[in-house]
């Protein structure tokens, strides 16, 4: 049985949060791997979707099927890419 670890990061509860509203879920876990806890390309999509309409990057399809996260330092690392190349 594994354990839950809920999301620590500021980065990590704003995904849960789009997690939970596309796979209908009240819980998840940092090391829950999106495809594994229902998603699906269709909803990695839409996904992808709400990542870039709410902080203005856009990870790589394959990307979204980590952890949580992981997901959330990918998240946190384009958004510092996209800082320091505005510079």
């Amino acid at each position: 049985m594994s354990t839950h670890h809920p999301p620590s990061t500021r980065m990590e509860q704003r995904l849960a949060g789009y997690w939970s509203e596309l796979l209908g879920l009240q819980e998840i876990g940092r090391g829950d791997h999106f495809i594994s806890i229902g998603g699906n390309s269709l909803l990695a999509t839409m996904l992808a979707n709400r990542i870039e309409e709410e902080l203005g990057i856009r990870p790589m399809m394959g990307e979204l099927f980590n952890t949580l996260e992981e997901v959330a330092t990918l998240c946190e690392q384009l958004l510092q890419e996209q800082e320091e190349a505005g510079r």
